[in-house]
């Protein structure tokens, strides 16, 4: 079978692209014949892409990204490689233009299948909602990460097949043990834009701090501060830098910056848990990593993250956007770190349960080959 990922703008940094290239190096590896369009620079991820034996078809042009620009320049070199797939992968949402110029070169065979990067916003205008409507009805099957994201688009109107389905994640390394608990460390990790939420998230650490050294007073035990580390940049950063002097907590905040993929566990391993503020979310790739590497989560009720954090041996979910709820949630979770509860093992366990690469994998096997099942 020959799978074609076509992902427009593929970026160093994403969840996305880490899903595409996790996706990619699996179906390479099982004998798919996996080819990945995109523009962009060059990097890490694309480089290992390179290194699992699948072909890119890449263009360096990025400026215009807003008016679809690198899209259309895209479009002539990579419509050869789509009249040759049995199956095309979307990452994004392209203009109905571009997909129906791709749909006219496709074969009669050729599948499209949509992977939703985020959860699917409804339309505010009845333009708004044909137009996505009209952009929808050119795939076969949507993958959503979460059954609610397909309730959004039953309500755009979308009748066709709908498959919900985990982000396929990296196979984790080596579990690594809690940091030593002289100081307690949470950390978060993506980028500082606004869909994060993270003056919600530096809020609600400024009152767990004070929960957390007032409960420490009263059991007669001096500990040190609590941390708070950002790993991950944008362009917010400014901005939060000058929120977390405002609430008095520079010295226990760290930004870290870019983290490079290669380092990701690492940084991982070095919190005692994370946290999640986010307004909206896809399926947070970031969070599955996390719980793989045995760490727990406290989130907001966003995305998929009620799904993945279903199980309470993997964290909490924040029902409403409450600094003092979400520092009640945090607190709970460092309890029961400290009573020993909850260990990296018995968070790694419960996570492959459910998300272990070689099975999500297989469920994208199963779904791939259902679909073309009458041309082989």
């Amino acid at each position: 079978m020959k799978i074609l990922f076509y992902f427009g703008g593929f970026v160093p940094v994403g969840g996305i692209e880490t899903f595409c290239k996790n996706l990619l190096c699996y179906l390479q590896a099982r004998n798919y014949d996996c080819r990945l369009v995109c523009w962009g620079p060059e990097s890490a991820l694309l480089q290992r892409i390179e290194d699992a034996k699948v072909k890119i078809v890449r263009i360096f042009w990025q400026w215009g990204c807003r008016w679809n620009i690198p899209d259309w320049l895209l479009l002539p070199i990579s419509l050869q490689q789509v009249k040759q797939a049995d199956v095309i992968l979307f990452g994004k949402l392209f203009p109905n233009k571009i997909l129906k110029q791709l749909r006219l070169q496709a074969g009669n065979h050729t599948k499209f299948v949509y992977i939703t990067p985020y959860r699917p916003v409804p339309p505010t205008t009845n333009q708004e909602k044909k137009y996505l409507l009209e952009a929808l009805n050119h795939f076969d099957v949507i993958l959503v990460q979460a059954s609610s994201f397909e309730e959004d688009l039953r309500q755009v109107g979308y009748q066709g097949k709908i498959e919900a389905i985990s982000y396929i994640p990296h196979q984790p390394r080596k579990l690594k043990p809690l940091p030593a608990q002289e100081q307690l460390k949470i950390g978060f990790l993506g980028r500082l834009v606004e869909d994060k939420n993270i003056p919600l998230l530096l809020e609600a650490f400024c009152r767990f701090q004070d929960e957390y050294l007032q409960a420490s007073t009263s059991e007669g035990r001096q500990k040190r501060k609590p941390s708070l580390h950002l790993f991950g940049d944008g362009h917010l950063r400014k901005q939060l830098e000058q929120l977390v002097e405002k609430l008095g907590i520079a010295s226990s905040v760290i930004f870290h910056g870019s983290i490079p993929n290669a380092e990701v566990e690492e940084v991982i391993a070095s919190c005692h848990l994370f946290a999640f503020a986010s307004r909206s979310e896809g399926q947070c790739l970031a969070a599955l990593e996390i719980l793989g590497c045995g760490r727990p989560i406290v989130a907001t009720d966003a995305g998929a993250l009620p799904d993945i954090l279903s199980d309470s041996r993997l964290g909490r979910i924040v029902q409403s956007a409450n600094p003092n709820e979400f520092a009640d949630s945090l607190m709970d979770i460092t309890k029961l770190i400290e009573q020993q509860s909850i260990s990296p093992e018995v968070i790694r366990s419960a996570y492959l349960e459910r998300y272990a690469p070689e099975k999500v994998g297989g469920n994208y096997e199963e779904i791939l080959n259902s679909l073309c099942q009458r041309n082989f």
